[in-house]
C-alpha cells in the first residue's frame, strides 16, 4: 500500500485503489480459509515479494510525462495483487488458528484488523507527503525515492529468503 501511495496522485485515486486491493484480498482470504481455494504457500509468498518489488520499481522509474502501468491502471494492479496477498493473509491466519465455532467472526475481525493497519499506513503516508509538499517540496522526490529503495531492498530480501527456504 505504501508503494501505491507514493506512486499515485490524489486522495480519491488512492482510496479507490486501496478499496480494490481490499476487495480482492478479502475474496482469496475467505476462499482459502473456507477451503474453496488453495495454492502452495512458498511460491505465493515469493510472488507476493515480487509484487512489492514491482511497485517499488514503478515508484523509482515514475516520470511526470510517462505514466507507468500502475499509474494508468492502479485499481486493476491493486486488485490482482490483492488476490495474491489474500492467499498470504490466509496463510498467516492459518498459523494463528481459527476458533472452530466462530469462523465467520474470526475472518471478519482478522480482515478488519488488516484493513485498520493498512488505512493507518496510508493515512500516515498521505499526511507526510502533504507536509513535504507544503513545507519542503524539494525533499518530496528524494523522500519518495529513498522510501521506494527501502521497500525494494526489504522485498528483495523476502523474495530471496522464500526462494531458498
Amino acid at each position: 500500500m505504501l508503494a501505491l501511495v507514493l506512486l499515485l496522485k490524489g486522495g480519491w485515486l488512492v482510496a479507490k485503489t486501496v478499496t480494490a486491493f481490499t476487495v480482492a484480498h478479502s475474496i482469496t482470504l475467505v476462499g482459502t480459509t473456507l477451503g474453496w481455494l488453495s495454492l502452495p504457500s512458498q511460491p505465493v509468498e515469493a510472488v507476493i515479494a515480487l509484487s512489492i518489488i514491482f511497485l517499488a520499481v514503478e515508484v523509482v522509474k515514475a516520470k511526470p510525462d510517462d505514466r507507468r502501468l500502475s499509474e494508468r491502471f492502479p485499481w486493476i494492479v491493486a486488485f490482482l495483487f490483492g488476490l495474491l496477498h489474500g492467499f498470504g493473509f490466509a496463510g498467516a491466519l492459518a498459523e494463528i488458528g481459527l476458533p472452530e465455532g466462530d469462523v465467520p467472526l474470526a475472518l471478519l475481525t482478522f480482515n478488519l484488523g488488516v484493513e485498520i493497519g493498512q488505512l493507518a499506513i496510508v493515512a500516515v503516508a498521505l499526511a507526510l507527503l502533504y507536509a513535504l509538499r507544503k513545507f519542503r517540496i524539494e525533499w518530496l522526490q528524494p523522500a519518495k525515492t529513498v522510501t521506494a529503495y527501502g521497500i525494494g531492498i526489504i522485498s528483495t530480501y523476502w523474495f530471496v529468503e522464500r526462494m531458498v527456504a
